[in-house]
């Protein structure tokens, strides 16, 4: 009845006005249920205290991480003094990366509480829950300075994380031993673009994929190499910085567009490259190879979530493709 008066004041059908509806009041509950499992994570992380610290005092933990903060060091990442002007600022100075209460010291960091919203949020927008991730092979990309390494490995999962900038990887390395878990835990310096090797072949159960798509220059070679890391009836789970769209195109910035920060301080966003639309980012994951593929716009945080299954293994488009020995 509501659908037909709103269908003749404002000119639309009455299915696309339940459609309308329905939209709002899923929103309404994604909501709900993010807040729900946001709470719930917030409880796991919180055993990453100073007072459960293994085989470091809290003061000598204190230490290395204070040493390490707003550290400059472009040599350790590989830059010629030549390079540096180019290079992204986050890979050059040291920036703590999720805000942590370790207890006897609070870090802010510059993604806030993101790794919590984000996991909270998957879970809210897809079919998977907190229990998927227990007992499962994890493959965490991008993992800054370990805030979702450590959220993940308590769910239960074994973690494989890997970070391009060195310095993360190493202090993510570092909570990882200092809180007792490098059994499930391991951080390696390395490109997604590396992991193009048999060794990857089926290893993980799931892939979180948050953050990263719309740094990479060649985001659907990423994406097939994830693919094929993935096990069959494995999952990805995929987050990115977008274009609120319904047709399936991509912004294209690139390393000149820089977003907040300040040059002299080296804290300045940007060095993006694709952004996505949602339709666009489902047409991603489809032509590398996954299925039961879903995309949304997230308003609350105005970027794209998606979830997608690997249910069998196919091939790749070999046109025009940068790597094509890729399997």
């Amino acid at each position: 009845m509501i659908a037909k008066v709103l269908s003749k004041t404002y000119n639309l059908s009455p299915k696309e006005w339940v459609g309308i509806i329905k939209q709002r009041f899923r929103g309404i509950g994604d909501s709900n249920r993010a807040k729900v499992v946001e709470k719930e994570l917030r409880q796991y992380f919180s055993f990453y205290k100073t007072e459960n610290l293994s085989g470091i005092t809290p003061q000598e933990f204190r230490s290395h991480i204070e040493s390490k903060l707003q550290m400059i060091d472009a040599e350790s990442e590989g830059y010629n003094e030549s390079d540096i002007d180019r290079q992204r600022d986050l890979s050059i100075k040291f920036h703590w990366g999720h805000t942590h209460d370790f207890g006897d010291f609070h870090l802010p960091g510059a993604m806030s509480d993101r790794h919590i919203e984000l996991l909270a949020n998957f879970c809210s927008l897809f079919p998977i829950s907190l229990r998927d991730f227990h007992e499962k092979d994890v493959f965490d990309i991008g993992c800054w300075t370990g805030g979702t390494t450590l959220l993940l490995a308590a769910l239960g999962s074994r973690v494989f994380a890997i970070e391009e900038v060195n310095k993360y990887a190493q202090i993510s390395s570092f909570l990882a031993k200092s809180f007792g878990i490098e059994e499930n835990v391991e951080v390696v310096s390395l490109s997604v673009y590396s992991c193009n090797d048999k060794k990857f072949h089926e290893r993980f159960d799931i892939i979180y994929f948050p953050g990263v798509l719309y740094h990479l220059s060649d985001p659907l070679i990423a994406l097939r190499i994830l693919y094929n890391s993935c096990r069959l009836g494995g999952t990805i789970l995929v987050e990115s910085a977008c274009i609120n769209h319904e047709e399936p195109f991509c912004l294209f910035e690139g390393s000149y567009i820089y977003g907040s920060g300040k040059e002299e301080t080296l804290n300045r966003s940007g060095w993006n490259w694709f952004l996505p639309s949602p339709s666009a980012l489902h047409r991603m994951l489809k032509e590398a190879g996954f299925d039961e593929i879903q995309a949304r716009y997230h308003t609350g945080t105005g970027r794209a979530y998606a979830y997608a299954r690997k249910t069998s293994q196919i091939g790749i488009c070999k046109a025009g493709l940068s790597v094509p020995n890729i399997a």
